[in-house]
């Protein structure tokens, strides 16, 4: 997989269409489907400066999340008022606040040794960053970081690419399904119309988007 966006100037410009601002609802609504304990891990791949890095370290679980941009990382510390650390470590430049350890760097890179204490993965604006062509290998990617077991909560859109190129892409939950079988099982949680919540997405053209949690779980 190549990075063929340059996320870097992506977050310069302050174009960010992926952050939210809030935490998630689908991660407040489902995370207590995972059983998750205290001190647990949750690994957030591409996370960007997402505050729902702060609100799962409040609630006790441990943080470690993949991102291209410097600029990302340190607005998420900045934003949060947490005082961090850094330092290099093979292709990773490591920012670390208690709990919470962000790795500035190319998701690829990643190896399983960084995930071996990862209990969930939680997926709210990764795989929609993704562009079609790459996916596979992205998702192939996780399979062999993750500990054998590893449940995740995904967030995907669907809307007419036609109107709208992206990114965020279009990645319907069919598609998911087929990205991860048969190694997952894919639960839908929750599928609701957003076009009218996010008007800016309606000023971009589109006239419909859908939004999906899901629950994936390993198959037996």
């Amino acid at each position: 997989m190549k990075q063929t966006v340059d996320w870097h100037s992506y977050w310069v410009r302050e174009r960010q269409g992926f952050h939210e601002g809030q935490v998630n609802t689908y991660l407040k609504r489902h995370l207590r489907l995972f059983d998750l304990t205290a001190g647990d891990t949750v690994f957030m791949p591409l996370c960007g400066k997402a505050v729902d890095i702060l609100w799962l370290s409040q609630q006790g679980f441990n943080v470690i999340g993949v991102e291209i941009s410097e600029i990302a990382i340190k607005s998420f510390f900045d934003e949060s008022n947490l005082q961090y650390s850094h330092e290099t470590a093979g292709h990773f430049t490591l920012y670390r606040s208690g709990p919470i350890t962000l790795l500035q760097g190319d998701y690829m890179d990643l190896t399983a040794a960084h995930l071996m204490d990862c209990k969930l993965v939680y997926d709210r604006a990764s795989i929609v960053a993704i562009e079609a062509f790459n996916r596979q290998s992205y998702v192939a990617k996780m399979q062999a970081l993750l500990p054998a077991g590893t449940p995740m909560l995904v967030v995907t859109l669907e809307y007419d690419q036609q109107r709208m190129s992206g990114p965020p892409y279009s990645v319907p939950v069919s598609e998911i399904e087929a990205l991860y079988s048969p190694h997952y099982q894919v639960e839908v949680l929750t599928h609701a119309e957003q076009i009218d919540e996010r008007p800016g997405w309606r000023d971009k053209g589109l006239q419909s988007l859908q939004e999906s949690a899901l629950r994936l779980t390993v198959s037996p």
